[in-house]
């Protein structure tokens, strides 16, 4: 009776001053909403087309049809458009910040490619474009490597064929076979098959954007409101609490329920909110008993926290440097495969948390239930004995007593 009495008292607290909730959820909402929209620009700006120049110092045959294929190959035109100058205007571009660099096909190019050497196409990239600048050396060492495995295939075909072919014979043909593996390296006429793949985040970028949104929202939620609601009963109204045997241990589980019933009902709402915007969500029994247990691992730190006493600023560090390392390091932000091997931990309780998310999103069979319910309880556990920790060294133990 007296614990249903805390928890009424707690509840009226809550809706008297909703203050703290109110702050607890926007808050975070704001800080989301601020990364979202700063990574929404970045990607914007990442979009537009990267403007280089190419100058042509051998113009040959083959040099204009090596342009020809770069500048109108459909994946690269997305990111890359070059543009054909004499040296003197690409410079004047340059200086001028309209270009992000500028590529020269040094003279003697195609001679090189005849005679099996590589004399290596020149990138002078732009420092105050950092960005599009990388990208630019990235789009042109990659097409430099297909390059060089026409260059090997040409060098092939000469030596077991072309070579002993008569004089007037072997110029011609082998212009043939330059142009032919230079355009199949670079994917003319459908020389490779390609397969897509979803890159980077293994359930794609999509779905890994959205669990990292909803995890970090509840992981700060519960920061801010474990240090908005959380100060400790002092003076006479913990005197009165104790008059019916009614004492900081008990303080410790109503704390704590309460936490794990407002995440719980912030991760429910958030998946909800995910599917009505068109995600669709596999909702199993499994799935909902994760939540259960993730909103019972954060809300157990936080009860461990207060119970361990650590006032409310310094509780609310501790809380979210941990929950944001445990997130980082569970690969919420950035994908696992990006993190190096020793962040990568089976005991992390933030990776099955993940796990949860992930199976729901995808289909797929959730495992990760009875690592999440050992972390819990653990913790749930932990708290219980700090609470019980002060009261026995205040010399005043009722909870054998208390009904």
């Amino acid at each position: 009776m007296n614990i249903r009495s805390l928890w009424n008292y707690e509840m009226r607290a809550t809706v008297r001053r909703p203050a703290p909730l109110f702050l607890s959820i926007g808050i975070p909402l704001l800080f989301i909403l601020l990364i979202v929209l700063s990574l929404q620009a970045m990607i914007t700006e990442q979009d537009q087309t990267i403007q280089a120049a190419v100058v042509d110092e051998d113009d040959t045959f083959q040099t204009k049809a090596l342009i020809n294929q770069l500048s109108e190959e459909e994946r690269l035109k997305q990111a890359l458009n070059l543009i054909p100058m004499d040296e003197k205007e690409a410079r004047e571009a340059f200086q001028e910040g309209r270009l992000a660099g500028i590529m020269t096909i040094p003279r003697g190019f195609t001679e090189s490619l005849m005679v099996g050497e590589n004399d290596p196409i020149q990138v002078m990239t732009n420092r105050e474009k950092p960005l599009p600048s990388a990208m630019l050396q990235v789009l042109l060492e990659s097409g430099s490597k297909y390059i060089s495995a026409s260059q090997s295939a040409v060098n092939t075909v000469y030596d077991l064929h072309i070579k002993t072919m008569p004089d007037e014979q072997r110029g011609n043909n082998l212009q043939q076979v330059i142009v032919t593996f230079t355009l199949f390296a670079l994917d003319r006429n459908e020389a490779f098959q390609e397969e897509r793949v979803i890159s980077g985040a293994g359930i794609g970028w999509e779905k890994h954007g959205l669990i990292a949104a909803v995890f970090t929202f509840v992981v700060l939620f519960i920061a801010f409101y474990q240090a908005f609601d959380g100060p400790s009963m002092k003076g006479a109204v913990q005197m009165r609490w104790q008059m019916v045997d009614v004492t900081f241990i008990h303080q410790v589980m109503i704390k704590q329920l309460k936490w794990w019933l407002f995440a719980l009902v912030l991760l429910e709402g958030s998946f909800v909110l995910i599917h009505q915007v068109g995600e669709p969500i596999s909702w199993s029994v499994s799935f909902h008993l994760g939540l259960v247990l993730t909103a019972l691992l954060l809300s157990s730190f936080a009860g461990l926290l207060y119970g361990l006493q650590i006032p409310s600023g310094l509780r609310f560090l501790i809380f979210t440097m941990i929950g944001l390392i445990g997130l980082f390091s569970a690969g919420a932000y950035v994908p696992g495969i990006y993190l190096p091997e020793w962040m990568a931990h089976e005991w992390n309780p933030f990776q099955w948390s993940y796990e949860v998310f992930k199976a729901a999103l995808t289909n797929e069979e959730n495992r990760s239930l009875f690592t999440l319910a050992v972390w819990g309880i653990g913790l749930h556990v932990f708290a219980l004995v700090a609470g019980f920790r002060k009261e026995k060294r205040d010399a005043y133990i009722s909870i054998f007593t208390s009904k």
